[in-house]
C-alpha cells in the first residue's frame, strides 16, 4: 500500500492527500478539521482550481455522540458513508468495518 507517491500531493499541515487525475482534477483525501471530529477523513474531487466539486466518501472511527462536548469513539470499528448518487448531497450507502487484529 502506498508504494508510489510520487505524483501524490501531501500536505501534513492541511491534513490533506492528493492524487492528480487525467482530467486536471484531483482525488483528495482531507482530515476533517474539527479538533472533536478529527477521527475521520473526507473523501472527494477537487477541481483544477482548487474547489471541492464533489464529495465520494466520509471514513471514520465508529462514535456515539450525544450533542454535548463529548464525543465517544468505538474502539473496534469503523464507518463508511459512500455518497453514490451525483444528484443528491446525502451519502446513498452506509457500511460497517470491524477493526481487524491480527499479529
Amino acid at each position: 500500500m502506498f508504494r508510489y507517491l510520487s505524483q501524490t500531493d501531501i500536505n501534513k499541515s492541511s491534513g490533506r492527500i492528493g492524487i492528480p487525475l487525467a482530467n486536471g482534477y484531483k482525488l483528495v483525501a482531507e482530515q476533517n478539521g474539527d479538533p472533536m471530529f478529527s477521527n475521520e477523513i473526507y473523501v472527494g474531487v477537487v477541481s483544477p482550481s482548487g474547489v471541492w466539486t464533489q464529495d465520494l466518501a466520509i471514513i471514520r472511527q465508529t462514535y456515539s455522540y450525544n450533542g454535548g462536548e463529548k464525543v465517544n469513539w468505538i474502539d473496534d470499528s469503523f464507518d463508511v458513508l459512500v455518497y453514490g448518487d451525483v444528484d443528491c448531497e446525502d451519502f446513498t450507502d452506509e457500511f460497517k468495518v470491524r477493526l481487524y487484529k491480527g499479529d
